[in-house]
């Protein structure tokens, strides 16, 4: 899952800098972490927390064992178009060399484009902490901004971790399917849900979040 081969960038995606929307946040523990859109430079940071998990986690993340990336699957995961692929990284402000300790990411569905689907990494370490539901909740603001109507989420069904996330985000139609549960978020109302309220910060945008504006105007001015 979450690994499919894609075209090229799309040309208007250069224009956007995924630094400038960086923000931080303090978890329910009092550790600090910095939330930012992934960049190529992160490569390193998906090699070393691939190598900090333990075999479980990944298991319970990839369904099936797995001991590295490959260069073709570290380019994939790493150069994104912020539109139909979207990425957010945290790390570790509190730690040396602020290293990389989780992703949430969604990729738009091939067969449907209102959906994407989403996956999320939390190392064991920062697990509990509400790290997760920051990122699912930043994740899930970029889809409506560009356009996505839900976010599709396939979950082993022993994942209790993962379950109980995606069911503080209310999700919905939970099946299984080859043994593996499917939900959905849906993602229209998540503007008026989204949690990340602290004084002064501004929603992080991406390059199509003009075009979801623009299109909540029209439909409000009719």
């Amino acid at each position: 899952k979450m690994y499919r081969r894609t075209g090229s960038t799309p040309k208007g995606s250069k224009q956007y800098d995924p630094l400038k929307h960086a923000f931080q946040a303090v978890l329910r523990d009092g550790r600090r972490v910095r939330i930012r859109p992934i960049i190529p430079a992160d490569r390193k940071h998906l090699v070393s927390g691939l190598a900090q998990m333990s075999e479980r986690s990944r298991y319970l993340r990839f369904h099936g064992p797995i001991r590295g990336f490959t260069d073709d699957q570290l380019k994939y995961f790493t150069e994104l178009d912020y539109c139909s692929h979207m990425a957010w990284g945290a790390v570790a402000l509190d730690e040396p060399g602020e290293p990389g300790v989780a992703v949430a990411r969604y990729v738009r569905d091939q067969n449907d484009v209102a959906c994407a689907e989403a996956a999320i990494t939390v190392l064991d370490d920062y697990q509990g902490v509400g790290l997760g539901t920051i990122l699912m909740d930043t994740l899930l603001l970029s889809a409506y901004q560009n356009g996505f109507e839900r976010l599709a989420a396939h979950i082993l069904p022993e994942n209790t971790a993962a379950r109980k996330l995606f069911q503080r985000l209310n999700a919905i139609n939970g099946r299984i399917e080859d043994g593996v549960l499917v939900v959905e978020l849906p993602v229209a109302a998540w503007p008026r849900n989204w949690r990340m309220s602290s004084p002064g910060f501004a929603a992080p945008r991406t390059p199509c979040s003009d075009q979801r504006q623009a299109a909540d105007g029209q439909r409000l001015a009719g």
